[in-house]
């Protein structure tokens, strides 16, 4: 008798943990010095990016059941481990849209600007930000929000595309290094001359 109620109770725990899986990670692709770590529950994608690299990192993520029943949240962490300053940062979808925009909140950094739409988010950082920031609200803090991620029109099994990239510095900031050498070689040829 016991052993018809245990293969009951596995049965239905079984059942229930196969109705609870959350957006899984399938893969990431980018440069192999960055580390992709997945927390995502039903309802929720949650994941840590640690940019060794400061090279753009895409994350691709299946739907399942439990995250069509609402809005799907989204948070991480970025860590910088590059030893640059990060002086922005891109979240691009595909396959997905953005709900609503949430908080980002710097460690080091000064938040300069968020701007978003449908399927971007860009993050300007008035100071640089050396070691991380959160996109959203991983930790559960007071006065944090996540991001949301409209599910309407998805299906289980579908998949979208998360592309977590450093902007490309400006070609007058690539020149600007040059500019300033110039400079003062020209104030040192004044001085010998």
């Amino acid at each position: 008798m016991q052993l018809t109620q245990f293969a009951a109770v596995l049965a239905a725990a079984l059942s229930f943990s196969g109705s609870a899986h959350a957006a899984l990670l399938l893969d990431s692709n980018g440069s192999p010095a960055n580390t992709v770590t997945g927390y995502s529950t039903p309802g929720a994608v949650s994941f840590d990016l640690d940019l060794a690299h400061l090279s753009p990192t895409t994350l691709r993520f299946q739907i399942e059941e439990a995250d069509l029943l609402g809005p799907l949240s989204l948070n991480a962490i970025v860590r910088n481990l590059s030893g640059a300053a990060l002086n922005g940062f891109h979240f691009n979808l595909q396959g997905i849209s953005y709900l609503s925009a949430g908080s980002v909140t710097p460690t080091f950094g000064t938040l300069g600007g968020v701007s978003s739409g449908l399927d971007y988010a860009s993050i300007s950082f008035a100071s640089p930000e050396w070691a991380e920031f959160h996109f959203g609200n991983p930790l559960a803090l007071a006065g944090g929000a996540d991001w949301l991620l409209d599910t309407r029109g998805l299906a289980v099994g579908d998949s979208f595309v998360i592309s977590a990239e450093v902007p490309e510095p400006s070609t007058f900031a690539l020149m600007l290094p040059a500019l300033c050498m110039a400079g003062l070689m020209a104030v040192r040829r004044r001085k010998q001359g």
